[in-house]
């Protein structure tokens, strides 16, 4: 099985236990799993056109008297992943808290900025995952996403924007990716820039104990 559909599944089950009734919060786990991988040079393509259309939207925005704030997070984002070298920090524990503040300021900002145009609810969150799908998810299971979470978010209940719905499925998409690439031979730099150390499966044993306790707890409260 190829890593991208690992990274996605793997995203999936991480988030399920916390998650299972909001189709729009799994959505975005698995566009967190998708994410870190952006500091490959195969995606240098990829990561120039992010920020071509952060400095395109910020450019037109701002001529058209609009909040501009979205093309500045995809420019800053575009950024991060330039400055990164593969499996660098863009997988450590300090940039998975960053990019989950920046990709849940871009997600709140492309909501309001569609309801301020009359889109309702659940329409702002379709296309919320229809933009953020083509820009950040693989080729190879865009419509499958895309189709899936549009069809979630319009024929489910709106449950509402909060950090715990749009900022802990980032994470749990972050931190499945970086477990599963713990388990790998070259292993994750956790701590950049603070060390250097090479972690690999204790660490991800360990946080893979702390997940256990943590959606055993959340399931128990549910029931």
């Amino acid at each position: 099985m190829s890593s991208y559909k690992k990274h996605v599944i793997f995203a999936l089950v991480f988030s399920l236990p916390f998650f299972f009734q909001n189709i729009f919060a799994l959505a975005l786990s698995v566009l967190g799993s998708s994410i870190p991988d952006f500091d490959h040079p195969i995606k240098g393509r990829r990561v120039s056109l992010i920020f071509l259309i952060g400095l395109l939207t910020l450019i037109i925005f701002y001529l058209l008297g609009l909040p501009y704030l979205i093309g500045i997070l995809l420019m800053v984002l575009a950024m991060i992943f330039y400055l990164s070298s593969h499996r660098g920090f863009s997988h450590s524990i300090l940039c998975i808290f960053i990019l989950s503040i920046l990709l849940t300021l871009l997600v709140i900002s492309s909501y309001f900025f569609f309801r301020a145009f009359g889109v309702d609810e659940r329409e702002s969150l379709a296309l919320i995952l229809v933009f953020s799908g083509l820009i950040f998810v693989d080729r190879k299971i865009l419509i499958p996403f895309t189709f899936l979470g549009v069809l979630g978010v319009l024929f489910t209940p709106f449950l509402g924007l909060n950090l715990y719905n749009i900022m802990g499925p980032f994470l749990m998409g972050f931190i499945s990716h970086v477990i599963l690439d713990l388990y790998t031979p070259s292993g994750v730099k956790f701590l950049r820039p603070f060390s250097t150390r090479t972690f690999k499966k204790g660490l991800g044993g360990f946080l893979i104990i702390i997940w256990i306790i943590c959606a055993s707890y959340n399931i128990i409260h549910l029931i």
